[in-house]
């Protein structure tokens, strides 16, 4: 007698949402509204990739996992791909450079068409039908494998960034006018006459804030004045429909992606001295105690008296000589102060780890320079917070005196989730450290085990993961508070060059200022939520670009030994930063040949099995670079 199987019932729960193909076994699909994401095994995606919106729907069985099969794919959202080609003689192969997308496409090819296998191509998919291997089309060539040009045109495409501004853009922003009229002097304060200056990187090309400072009765009058982007644009043009979808520019290592047409982000909007500029001007009165007695926020035109480095500015403070000297010296007494009291009332203070890279004239880097943060980068740090701080602050006061709640744009960042601090706090207790969780406590408890680590190994490793444990700052028309500045109110108005929402900071300020009754919140929440997805978005693509310069320049060291840091541990392997260059490699576990080792994810360590020999993070160790490979942007170590 046959034994009967139940068939597992398909669910007549149809679903939509977004594909996120993690191993090439299966993906999960993230649905609005669902806590957690549908889980779809490879033989069940039906032709979907990477980013495709889904139509799918759920299928019950035994496992402890919610499961799906995709039923169609309603939109793609990549079409074009980066990656190498097997040319073969009557068809090739192509080979995303994509991460996530685990499947090669076939290539018809033309008469006579032959493909390199040392150069990158850009290909696009023209036919592909449920499980079968797609069909695709070569655009062109993006270069030689591992070549600059090829390998940043890649990441730029791979994080769907833009190479150029449209030409009706360009016509657009050809039109705008470059002299300042006396009708729209009138319509400002005049602030010409004060003494203001930028104090920026040695290579910026656009100034987006100034400072100026007085003494008048006692008191402090601070200018912070920021390029009053918004003045030059309105939001029905070009200008604002592209500035809206980048949303922000972009820091690869050898090239700006920016977000307006340069003739706006290095010319008509930027504070180059000895030139009039429109300004929008937060001016703050303090008294002999630094204490803030009076506020003004308005549009402005100043003309500044000079453009300061960072570096040049510190010299003038330490050598106590040099132009401006004592508003230099003022100014970073007052943001001293201030710095010192944000810390007091549960501000962090993590230190910044960034590093710079020399090129030479091919874009090849020849030094990895850490960058210091001097007192003048905090100084104008201080300066720039406060200013933020003032603008939230200054719509709540609106809402106060007219009993309304007026639609603005906060820079907010919530509350660590509470299991991550468990995490951290058990992480570092095998180095010997404890903190308070308690949520009154806990800004400041971290502070002090931020001092109690620094100048031991373990601090990189400690910092990243007490980074890693807090949320993640974003846009929102939610008024609510910025954690890790330990501010009540908080916005970005600072940097509208650069970034769009400090562009709807701007407008929303002037409409309030002007009488305007408050907003609607749709935009806004839309704009808010698009701004922090490109921000994520545009972090990850600078990491990249960082990556593949480590591994560039690493190249030139394989066989040489170096000191190096642990910085993450992993079942396959070890993660070390070397000391002197801050480039971070992979010492794989299977190079490990003294023992068999184990992955301890409790501990987090790795430790063998036999000999008892163990690796955690924050361990000091020596390492042999034993090779590099630009493409994938990674580096291969061995334990010394």
């Amino acid at each position: 007698m046959k034994k009967r199987y139940k068939k597992k019932k398909k669910s007549s729960v149809r679903l939509t949402g977004v594909v996120d193909h993690v191993k090439k076994r299966f993906c999960f699909v993230t649905v609005d509204g669902m806590t957690e994401d549908i889980k779809v095994r490879a033989q069940n995606m039906n032709g979907a990739i990477h980013e495709d919106s889904v139509e799918l729907h759920l299928i019950n069985n035994f496992s402890s996992k919610i499961e799906g099969r995709i039923t169609k794919v309603i939109e793609r959202k990549l079409s074009e791909f980066t990656g190498t080609i097997e040319d073969n003689k009557d068809f090739a192969f192509f080979i995303p450079n994509n991460k996530k997308i685990y499947s090669d496409f076939f290539i018809k090819k033309r008469n006579s068409e032959k493909f390199s296998n040392k150069k990158k191509y850009l290909a696009k998919i023209t036919s592909w039908t449920g499980g079968k291997k797609p069909f695709a089309k070569v655009i062109r060539s993006i270069g030689d494998i591992g070549s600059n040009e090829a390998e940043i045109n890649t990441i730029m495409h791979d994080f769907n960034l833009p190479y150029k501004f449209s030409e009706e853009i360009e016509k657009e922003t050809e039109k705008l006018n470059d002299i300042i009229s006396e009708n729209e002097i009138g319509k400002r304060k005049d602030l010409r006459k004060e003494i203001s200056f930028t104090i920026d990187p040695d290579d910026a090309k656009d100034f987006d804030d100034a400072l100026s400072i007085k003494i008048n009765n006692d008191l402090y009058e601070i200018g912070i004045h920021i390029a009053d982007v918004s003045h030059f644009f309105n939001t029905k043009g070009l200008i604002n429909k592209e500035a809206e979808k980048r949303a922000t520019s972009v820091y690869l290592v050898d090239r700006t992606i920016p977000m307006l047409p340069e003739k706006l982000s290095n010319n008509l909007c930027s504070l180059r001295p000895n030139v009039d500029r429109l300004t929008f001007s937060v001016l703050i009165k303090m008294n002999k105690d630094y204490e803030i007695v009076d506020k003004w926020i308005g549009r402005t035109v100043i003309h500044s008296k000079k453009r300061f480095t960072y570096e040049n500015a510190q010299d003038t403070i330490d050598q106590n000589k040099g132009e401006f000297l004592e508003e230099l010296v003022n100014l970073n007494r007052i943001a001293k102060h201030h710095r010192k009291k944000r810390f007091e009332n549960g501000s962090f203070n993590f230190k910044s780890n960034e590093v710079k890279f020399q090129l030479d004239e091919k874009k090849k880097p020849i030094q990895i320079i850490k960058k210091e943060r001097k007192d003048t980068h905090k100084m104008v740090e201080e300066f720039m917070l406060l200013a933020n701080k003032t603008v939230a602050e200054e719509i709540n006061e609106y809402e106060k005196k007219y009993n309304k709640r007026y639609t603005f744009v906060y820079r907010i960042h919530e509350d660590p989730d509470k299991a991550k601090l468990v995490e951290l706090k058990k992480y570092i207790k095998q180095f010997g450290y404890s903190i308070n969780v308690d949520e009154k406590n806990l800004s400041s408890s971290i502070n002090d085990l931020m001092k109690k680590i620094k100048g031991k190994p373990e601090e990189n490793s400690i910092e990243k993961f007490a980074i890693r444990s807090m949320s993640k700052a974003r846009y929102s028309t939610d008024k609510e508070k910025h954690f890790g500045l330990a501010f009540k109110n908080y916005s970005h108005f600072t940097s509208p060059i650069r970034r769009f929402p400090d562009v709807m900071v701007h407008r929303l300020l002037q409409y309030y200022i002007n009488g305007s009754k408050p907003k609607d919140k749709l935009y806004y929440e839309v704009l808010c939520k698009h701004c922090s997805q490109m921000e994520v978005n545009a972090t990850k693509a600078e990491r990249e670009s960082i990556k593949y310069k480590q591994a560039e320049f690493m190249s030139n060291f394989i066989g040489e030994e170096f000191d190096g840091v642990i910085t993450g541990i992993t079942e396959w392997g070890i993660y070390v930063e070397i000391t002197k260059t801050k480039c971070e490699g992979l010492v794989k576990i299977s190079s490990l040949t003294d023992d068999k080792y184990d992955f301890d994810n409790e501990k987090v360590i790795i430790i063998g099995r036999r000999n008892k020999k163990s690796y955690s993070l924050g361990k000091a160790v020596k390492v042999n670079v034993t090779g590099t490979n630009i493409e994938k942007r990674t580096i291969d170590l061995d334990l010394l």
